[in-house]
């Protein structure tokens, strides 16, 4: 393994990780949690990055890090990443599927042209067209990306001695109430914390794996996007009973208490990081930043 080594005393101390969807936000927050653990940590974005984005905040973190180009939509695009990082640091021991997301729609069946842009799925001129390929892509990105990843990932855990650890990022969404202006991101994380459960019974105890269903969490873009001139949140958390969001580096020391030994009995849960709000209380609030623009 290259990299100056981290100290001993630190939980995730010689673990290596890979966290999907590092560009920015959550899963900056997470990536940064898993180097303050000790971890060595490769992360994955659709475009080239020169390195982890603020790796350098943390001490050795630079030297402990690498940020690769992986279109998790593709499947030769993960078996050659995750090839690679065994190539380089010889295992791996936590996988975070991180990246997705999506954009709630005014409608299922008529998704506006600036919603398919700013989610990113593929362009088309007819409505019908363009609403179930947006469809199609959320489902693609919230569940069978992470299933593609944890599958391959695993092939690794396998055969390398102790425990891995998978940590799938859900959402608040999936709960069985139904999410309206979400409905394929909120069917696909239903489906991820479903798979949770039922790849934790394959394969333990090779490997854990578990999840974090995430509520409202302060990230760059939430806080423009979504909160805009509210930027204290004042009238959006409202709802949330600890009344603001989560942060991504809560996000991530949740993450490492998961792999850090100190709770290996917890495997096959969702648990719900939302503030203890009820379902479906922010779904109206997160339509009007997208509203907005229409």
């Amino acid at each position: 393994m290259t990299g100056s080594a981290p100290s001993t005393d630190l939980p995730l101390s010689g673990k290596v990780a890979i966290v999907t969807g590092t560009s920015r936000g959550v899963g900056v927050g997470i990536a940064h949690e898993l180097l303050r653990a000790g971890a060595t940590v490769i992360g994955c974005s659709r475009g080239e990055l020169p390195g982890l984005p603020g790796a350098e905040t943390v001490e050795g973190g630079a030297e402990r890090s690498r940020q690769w180009v992986c279109d998790q939509g593709q499947i030769a695009s993960i078996e050659a990443f995750v090839s690679r990082v065994v190539e380089e640091f010889g295992r791996i021991d936590i996988l975070v599927n991180n990246a997705g997301g999506t954009v709630p729609s005014p409608s299922p069946e008529a998704v506006p042209e600036l919603v398919q842009k700013i989610q990113g799925s593929p362009r088309a001129d007819d409505e019908f067209e363009r609403s179930a390929l947006f469809h199609a892509f959320a489902v693609q990105m919230n569940l069978i990306s992470p299933l593609w990843f944890a599958l391959r990932v695993y092939r690794e855990m396998r055969n390398q001695d102790g425990t891995g650890s998978i940590v799938n990022i859900s959402s608040g969404a999936g709960h069985p109430a139904g999410a309206p202006t979400l409905v394929s991101y909120g069917a696909a994380k239903s489906g991820l914390d479903h798979l949770t459960r039922s790849l934790a019974i394959e394969w333990g105890p090779t490997a854990r794996v578990n999840c974090l269903a995430l509520g409202p969490t302060m990230t760059d873009n939430f806080q423009q996007f979504v909160l805009g001139e509210d930027s204290q949140g004042a009238t959006y958390f409202k709802d949330v009973p600890l009344g603001r969001a989560g942060t991504p580096a809560e996000v991530g020391r949740t993450i490492v208490f998961l792999c850090s030994g100190q709770a290996d009995y917890i495997n096959g849960t969702t648990i719900e990081m939302d503030g203890g709000m009820l379902p479906g209380v922010l779904y109206e609030n997160g339509l009007k930043a997208i509203t907005d623009l229409l």
